[in-house]
């Protein structure tokens, strides 16, 4: 009599998406540059009847994605690289290109990628490039510190601060309703000459933007609306217009970030900045103006703007605290003896 064989289910492997991977380049990332992650995903394991795999963007402006999610979805945030089946033995690679926001330098840009092979598999990989800052060409380094122009700028009037105000107490020495005086007359011209040096750094860039930059045609490849918290106990905000663009920078594909010029008026009020992405539409191309000392400064718009008539507030101030500094100082003249 032949004996019964035991037939056992052959039970499928699972998917193993463990070796998948999420890495950037270059190294260091710079803000304001354009930062390229690689995210490899391959299941080593069994069949996966469905994945999904979804990519979280950092902050900045998708340029563009390549090999194997060319045709990626775009979703909030983020694209969709991949849904269906993902057999076993499958290897896969996206490249994003993000152009990272200038004023990010010491932020991180997380990209993170979700593999997800319902019901309970998930998988989540990062890359984590922490965004150095560009180098600034006017750096002067003492020793191993380097300190920007408008780093030596207020350097300079801290100490002029600090002098004229200990000049000012011994010149007034024994009178403390003239000393008090004197030295807040002498603050306020300090503040207000800062504030003049900085609408003349202004007025220097809006002339450069005129006799040194180079002109070339600009591709708006993405913009959107910055808004700008406001410093101290305000809550209030204010906005910009911000573009990515791409251009030719002396015979290089270049893609940077674009503002108004810093006395443009487009700055402020969330209207006007409106209008400035509606008259740049995404896709269009705009004639520009870019910094052959550094390609990556470039402009769209060229000043001067009305924020120069800011500018009457500090001379103004500056005029009534050389008024209030000039009686503090006159000597007062000694009551006279009666006979």
């Amino acid at each position: 009599m032949a004996s019964a064989m035991m037939v056992f289910p052959v039970l499928a492997a699972e998917p193993d998406f463990t070796t998948s991977s999420a890495t950037f380049e270059p190294v260091p990332a710079v803000s304001g540059s354009v930062v390229h992650y690689i995210v490899t995903v391959a299941n080593t394991g069994g069949d996966s009847p469905y994945t999904r795999i979804a990519v979280a963007l950092p902050p900045g402006y998708l340029i563009a994605t390549s090999d194997d999610c060319t045709t990626a979805t775009p979703g909030s945030g983020g694209i969709v690289w991949h849904e269906g089946s993902f057999p076993g033995g499958t290897r896969m690679k996206c490249r994003v290109a993000i152009l990272t926001r200038p004023d990010a330098a010491g932020t991180i840009a997380t990209l993170a990628a979700e593999i997800a092979t319902p019901p309970s598999g998930y998988l989540r990989l990062e890359a984590r490039p922490t965004l150095a800052a560009p180098p600034n060409p006017g750096t002067v380094y003492l020793g191993p510190i380097g300190i920007t122009p408008a780093g030596l700028v207020t350097l300079a009037m801290l100490v002029l601060a600090v002098v004229g105000a200990a000049g000012l107490a011994i010149a007034t020495l024994g009178d403390g309703a003239r000393t008090r005086l004197a030295i807040g007359a002498w603050a306020a011209i300090v503040t207000s000459v800062g504030l003049l040096v900085y609408f003349a750094s202004l007025a220097r860039d809006d002339l450069r933007s005129h006799t040194d930059y180079r002109q070339a045609s600009c591709f708006i490849v993405d913009s959107s609306i910055r808004a700008l918290k406001s410093s101290g106990k305000s809550s209030g905000s204010t906005y910009a217009p911000e573009f990515a663009v791409r251009y030719d920078a002396g015979g290089a594909e270049t893609y940077s970030v674009a503002s108004p010029p810093a006395t443009s008026l487009d700055v402020g009020w969330i209207g006007s900045s409106q209008k400035a992405l509606e008259r740049m539409a995404i896709g269009s191309t705009q004639p520009c103006w870019f910094d052959p000392n550094d390609v990556k400064t470039v402009l769209l718009d060229r000043g001067p703007g009305g924020a120069y008539f800011f500018a009457l507030l500090p001379l103004l101030m500056l005029v009534l605290a050389g008024w209030m500094l000039r009686g503090a100082l006159r000597p007062r003249s000694s009551s006279r003896m009666g006979s």
